[in-house]
């Protein structure tokens, strides 16, 4: 009889090591990079300017796109869209795979198509795009969450435990 692999639970509060172990199953077929790219934290773009060999100035104006997320500005990859609304990261070769592989950000490094992907990318907002002491952010969450789960921690209550507090970010009182 064989094993079936247990699947882990994830946690707003599971550890970045954890995480990236987790990351280690990607099998690199590339689903991930041809319908968009990665978000880049300001230590990844540290990473990626020693590896290009290229300031972090010149990264952000050549590679990356700022993006909001939940009320949080952060980079992201940018895409050869070919007038498609989605397209390859420009990190991307057909037949090369990700020409950054080996530095490229923590968001891409933790993405898998397999059976974490989900909560990994749950985990990835809750700790660097959602700001519970930002109402807006805490409201955004809240859109999103509409009709579907989350992480345990990443439940609205688990972010604002002040049940009053919560209701007026809600009501748009705060």
């Amino acid at each position: 009889m064989i094993k079936k692999k247990k699947k882990m639970l994830i946690s707003r509060l599971t550890p970045k090591e954890e995480i990236l172990k987790l990351g280690e199953e990607c099998e690199r077929c590339g689903h991930c990079c041809t319908y968009g790219s990665g978000f880049v934290l300001p230590e990844d773009i540290k990473m990626l300017s020693k590896g290009l060999k290229e300031n972090p100035t010149e990264i952000k104006e050549r590679y990356l796109d700022e993006h909001e997320v939940f009320n949080t500005t952060i980079h992201k990859i940018k895409v050869k869209k070919n007038g498609k609304p989605y397209g390859n990261c420009v990190f991307y070769i057909q037949k090369e795979g990700c020409t950054i592989h080996k530095f490229k950000p923590l968001h891409c490094r933790i993405g898998s198509c397999k059976k974490h992907g989900e909560e990994v990318a749950e985990w990835f907002f809750l700790n660097f795009a959602v700001n519970p002491e930002d109402p807006e952010s805490i409201r955004q969450w809240a859109a999103r969450l509409k009709g579907r789960k989350t992480i345990p921690g990443g439940a609205l209550e688990e972010l604002v435990p002040d049940k009053r507090k919560l209701i007026r970010i809600l009501t748009y009182k705060e």
